[in-house]
């Protein structure tokens, strides 16, 4: 099917986006020491690395060495699941989820590329610009105030890694105020910023290759706090 900036050979070499991997210690070298049992990393220390590591694009490697044993010791296995619980607790509800969206730009085929596609939960549909137009922002009205201090943007991978520059503002009822800002984007970008209760938040795209596209957009309040 037409697909926005269909990929040429010359465009996919611009545009094609590269699986990254983080790999580190739960502890702070990659083997097991009983001396070590209370330098494990904390729950907030792992929500850091969390929001640094598949917050940033890439793929998170944790590395958890057995003890003598042959197990997991004790403390390694609280502070994964306590990861775990802090992970689900965060991320249990999509505030943006099904908001009313707009868009400065649209490619010709609205139902497949309107902005709509970006809160509606299904990861494999998206928004996308006009080819050339790589200047355009999306507004949402999360139809009332919400507290939140988590943005989620997720680029569709398969047309490529396209964002260069972003902000995500929202509507103080007077002007847009920036709430954080970055600048690629790729699978996954996880932006922790001050909390902020508003209605309507605006994500503008600076500069990206080509066109920009867009496939989830997503807001969440974290009552946990990364360090």
């Amino acid at each position: 099917s037409v697909q926005p900036a269909e990929l040429t050979a010359e465009a996919a070499g611009k545009l094609r986006w590269h699986p990254a991997e983080c790999d580190v210690s739960i502890r702070p070298g990659w083997f097991y020491h009983a001396s070590e049992d209370d330098k494990v990393k904390s729950v907030e220390q792992l929500l850091e690395i969390y929001y640094q590591s598949v917050g940033r694009n890439s793929v998170l490697l944790l590395n958890i060495p057995p003890d003598r044993r042959g197990l997991f010791h004790e403390v390694d296995v609280e502070r994964l699941l306590g990861l775990r619980k802090a992970l689900d607790e965060i991320f249990k509800a999509d505030l943006a989820l099904k908001a009313a969206a707009k868009a400065s730009n649209v490619w010709e085929d609205e139902l497949l590329c309107g902005p709509a596609n970006t809160v509606d939960g299904d990861p494999e549909s998206f928004w996308a610009t006009e080819d050339g137009v790589s200047e355009a922002w999306i507004e949402y009205d999360l139809g009332e105030p919400k507290k939140f201090n988590l943005a989620v943007l997720q680029e569709n991978i398969a047309l490529g890694q396209r964002i260069e520059e972003f902000v995500v503002e929202w509507w103080d009822g007077k002007e847009w105020k920036a709430g954080t800002r970055g600048t690629t984007v790729g699978y996954k970008r996880i932006l922790p910023m001050a909390e902020v209760k508003a209605q309507k938040i605006r994500v503008r795209i600076l500069r990206s290759r080509i066109s920009a596209t867009l496939s989830t957009f997503s807001l969440f309040y974290a009552p946990i706090t990364a360090r």
